[in-house]
């Protein structure tokens, strides 16, 4: 069981955690990039935002009542919740996170069981709902929580009232009638690619590229493949811009500070 600080340094740390940073400017939207793992960053969120990243993601465990944010157990500090890197500077924020109003979407991956943590999440959301984009109320500015991972997908799609939207499962939810509630679909690169960036992309893989790209465009869906080929900048860089040619993908990465200027790159042409 996870040792808890005192209450008052617990208090002290949440604080400094949901502060804006000093020097944080509203940065013009990126489309397409994905902040991998954005909790292992000196300022979670925020080093995100500043680029234009549009989407997020936390990695969550839940230790006793508490939504705790970490990639394993041993990482997990009781200061770094879910509320305090994520929900409550997004409220602090309101609109003001970008150049322009941008939707923001939040991964949130399951790391502990589905229907407890699932649970806890709908308890800690319902504080936040003016801030929420959710399946009932589109808010052009607001923050679309996205369930990927371990989720219980039975049991929140047994919610009517939820307040999230799920990450499935490529190409199985790659479907028309499931993109309001499945809006982006999720696959691990090296189950379907072979190509690591070295070379040039394998026809057959480039033609799977364009066909789940155009499925994608007429079902109204994302695609975020994970486990991306990174070992070196030349090979990140590589995948990352003949990803990038294909509009309905989600490219994430954990080089922010990389992965942003080659994405400005690609929208500007």
């Amino acid at each position: 069981m996870l040792r808890f600080a005192t209450a008052c340094c617990f208090w002290l740390l949440a604080t400094a955690a949901l502060a804006q940073p000093v020097g944080f400017r509203p940065a013009p939207p990126l489309e397409q990039g994905h902040s991998h793992n954005d909790y292992w960053r000196p300022r979670p969120l925020f080093d995100a935002l500043a680029l234009g990243f549009k989407s997020v993601e936390a990695d969550i465990f839940l230790v006793d009542t508490t939504l705790l944010v970490g990639h394993e157990r041993a990482d997990l500090r009781a200061a770094r919740t879910l509320e305090s890197l994520y929900l409550a500077p997004l409220r602090q924020l309101g609109v003001n996170r970008y150049a322009q109003p941008a939707e923001l979407w939040l991964f949130i991956d399951f790391k502990t069981a589905g229907p407890a943590t699932y649970e806890q999440l709908r308890r800690v959301l319902a504080r936040y709902e003016p801030l929420l984009s959710t399946p009932s109320h589109a808010r052009p500015a607001g923050v679309r929580v996205m369930l990927t991972g371990g989720y219980p997908r039975a049991e929140v799609l047994a919610d009517h009232s939820r307040l999230v939207f799920l990450d499935g499962q490529l190409p199985a939810d790659l479907q028309p009638e499931l993109a309001a509630t499945i809006p982006t679909v999720n696959a691990d690169w090296h189950a379907h690619f072979q190509w690591d960036g070295r070379g040039p992309l394998p026809a057959a893989e480039a033609a799977r590229l364009r066909q789940w790209n155009a499925l994608a465009a007429r079902t109204g869906q994302r695609i975020r493949f994970w486990n991306l080929p990174a070992a070196t900048p030349v090979q990140r860089r590589t995948v990352w811009r003949v990803l990038l040619a294909y509009p309905r993908l989600l490219v994430g990465a954990d080089e922010l500070t990389e992965l942003a200027p080659t994405i400005a790159e690609a929208q500007a042409h």
